[in-house]
């Protein structure tokens, strides 16, 4: 399986450069035929047309690396209403509006929290973010969150 954090190298400057963001990456599938997952966005949205495009970019960057096998999947889409959270820039941006946590540990007896996030702050370690349910205030340092994407009301 390709490495994630060598396509991100390869795949980041790409989309950046085509005026996107790489808003988080995944590998699947087999060895035989990986699926790499590239979720973009910019800040007014993404549209099918600049998926396309950077879809064939980021094709012809990777077959030209060697960095995956002959066979492989290639995916580029939008990462969704209920984006991931994945590097402090995201949380700074999204600071006040409502995001789901998971914790990697429970904490409280839990591992799943609600509530709007009410800023970022440095630690010697990186950075946590402070999130607000009602009463509750949780403060979570970055490699605790398993994952974090916007809330969606339904």
């Amino acid at each position: 399986m390709p490495d994630p954090s060598r396509l991100i190298a390869v795949i980041e400057p790409i989309v950046e450069q085509a005026g996107a963001e790489l808003v988080d990456l995944e590998v699947a599938g087999s060895h035989g035929r990986p699926v790499v997952r590239a979720y973009v966005d910019t800040l007014g949205g993404i549209t099918l047309d600049e998926c396309a495009r950077l879809s064939r970019l980021l094709e012809a960057e990777l077959e030209r690396s060697g960095m995956v096998p002959e066979r492989y999947v290639l995916e580029v889409s939008s990462p969704g209403i209920d984006r991931p959270l994945t590097r402090r820039q995201h949380f700074e941006r999204f600071v006040g509006r409502e995001i789901d946590v998971r914790t990697y540990t429970k904490r409280d007896g839990r591992k799943k929290f609600v509530g709007t996030l009410e800023g970022v702050e440095d630690t010697e370690e990186g950075f946590r973010i402070i999130v607000r349910d009602g009463q509750e205030r949780w403060t979570f340092a970055a490699d605790e969150i398993a994952r974090a994407r916007l809330h969606v009301r339904w």
